[in-house]
This record gives C-alpha cells, sequence and structure tokens, in this order.
C-alpha cells in the first residue's frame, strides 16, 4: 500500500502555488519623475522665457494674437511656435552681437592686469632668470652660499604662474575677436528692437509684403502733422505679440515698427 502511494504521489503533476504579486519597491516613492526642461528655461532674459510659455501653453482665445488667424485650430499652432521661434532669434542676435565699449574696456584692462601678475610671479619664483632660461641651464652653479635657491614658496608661484598663462591666451583670444566684430553705428538695439526685427525677417520671409504702416494725420501748414493713429497688418501683429504677450506698451511697439521699416528702406534702396 505504502508503495502504491508513493508512486501515485511521484505521477502526479506538480504545481506550485501562485507567488503573491511583488510589491513596487518604496525606495524612490513620492519623488515625482522629472521630463525634460524646454528649450526656453535656458534664455537668458526672463521676460522671453515667460512670452514663450505664454505662446505654447495658453488656451485657444486667450491671447489677442489668436483673433489674428480667428482662432482657427490648425493655424493657430503654426502663427504661435512661430512668433516663438521669434523671441528665440532675437534672443541669439543679442547674444551674439558685439560686446559694448564698457565690456571691451574692462577685459582688456584684466588683460593687462594678468599680464603684470605673470611677470611679478615669474620674479617671485624664479632666481634672476626668466623661467625658460631655469629650465634649460638648471641650478646655478655659483650659489655657494644658498641665495638663490627656489624654496616651496617659489615653487607655489611658479605653479600659480603655469596655471593663470593659459588664462591669459584665452582671454587675449577671446578680446581679439570680439574686437574684430564689426561696430554698428547709432544707439544700442534693445531687446524691442531685436524682437521686431526678428518677426519683420519672419513677416517676410513667410510672403508678407510691407512693413509700413498706415498713419492717418493732419498736416499743418508750417508745423509738424498731428498723427491720429497708426495701422496696417504688421503692425497690428506686433502689437498683439509684443503688449497682448509681452509687457511692451503700443507707443513703444509702433516706434519699433517705425524704425524697424525706415532701416528695411534704407537696406532696399541700397
Amino acid at each position: 500500500m505504502k508503495r502504491r502511494k508513493r508512486a501515485a504521489t511521484q505521477g502526479r503533476a506538480y504545481k506550485s502555488k501562485p507567488k503573491p504579486p511583488a510589491r513596487a519597491s518604496s525606495k524612490g516613492a513620492g519623488v515625482n519623475r522629472v521630463d525634460s526642461l524646454p528649450n526656453s528655461m535656458f534664455l537668458p532674459n526672463t521676460y522671453d522665457r515667460l512670452a514663450i510659455e505664454k505662446l505654447r501653453g495658453a488656451p485657444i482665445g486667450k491671447l489677442p494674437v489668436d483673433l489674428l488667424v480667428q482662432n482657427d485650430p490648425k493655424m493657430l499652432p503654426l502663427l504661435r511656435e512661430g512668433l516663438a521661434q521669434v523671441y528665440f532669434k532675437a534672443s541669439e542676435a543679442r547674444e551674439l552681437r558685439r560686446a559694448t565699449k564698457h565690456q571691451l574696456g574692462n577685459a582688456t584692462s584684466g588683460l593687462t592686469c594678468l599680464t603684470q601678475a605673470l611677470k611679478h610671479l615669474e620674479s617671485a619664483s624664479s632666481d634672476g632668470r626668466i623661467g625658460l632660461r631655469m629650465i634649460l641651464e638648471g641650478r646655478p652653479l655659483d650659489d655657494a652660499k644658498g641665495e638663490r635657491e627656489v624654496n616651496q614658496f617659489a615653487a607655489a608661484c611658479w605653479r600659480i604662474k603655469v596655471e593663470i598663462a593659459p588664462k591669459v591666451l584665452e582671454l587675449e583670444s577671446v578680446v581679439a575677436a570680439e574686437t574684430r566684430k564689426p561696430k554698428i553705428g547709432g544707439e544700442r538695439q534693445k531687446r524691442l528692437r531685436t524682437l521686431v526685427d526678428a518677426l519683420a525677417s519672419w513677416w517676410l520671409a513667410g510672403g508678407g509684403r510691407s512693413l509700413a504702416p498706415y498713419v492717418r494725420a493732419n498736416r499743418r501748414d508750417n508745423d509738424r502733422a498731428i498723427v491720429h493713429d497708426r495701422s496696417g497688418w504688421f503692425l497690428n501683429l506686433a502689437i498683439a505679440v509684443f503688449c497682448g504677450v509681452d509687457v511692451f506698451r503700443q507707443s513703444e511697439v509702433e516706434a519699433a515698427v517705425t524704425n524697424v521699416n525706415e532701416a528695411q528702406l534704407i537696406k532696399t534702396a541700397s
């Protein structure tokens, strides 16, 4: 009987008990997954970043620029992303433009000071000979009293000099490259002007015809005309973006558009 029971037990198919589902590890619980940061986060100007966030995240119909395409669900994303790229282009233009006279002057003064520092450090770390001569000739043979031995302080000054020298060359190269950039006459273009310039390039590249605003004014004899208002497709777009999305006043945008249009006319004539 025992053999039969044992044989029956051996012939029976073995079924393992189902394992309980593994519990999620408590390690890292409560930590939110960080998505990749938007590229606008790295712009140097906070107002550029805020404007791009509005263009990319505001609900349909909440921005004045939406009315320019009548809240068209197909055209609206294209318009908003195109305007966001305008902000990126303007920011890049400001980043790559020539440094100010004040910046170049300070950098040049810093370069002069560093060059002088190298000379003083070399004097503090040498025995009266220049560094290259010390390396080639070795220790002096006529120093029986040990008056020109290199001590710990001299070695430290030499090490600091060696660390500073490449930075001096790098700064010299940076200043020279910045000086070679072409100078632009007139007042230095600020943020709004660069934005309107970038918007004008985007407008013309997309098929826009004219940047000129239509001016409604009354002329007076021997006196300046009285301007009542300005209008135009490009001006309306600039006001919708830079007043409705950004923080500029309408009068500032109108003046910037006028200046950009005049610059474009001069460029076309030449």
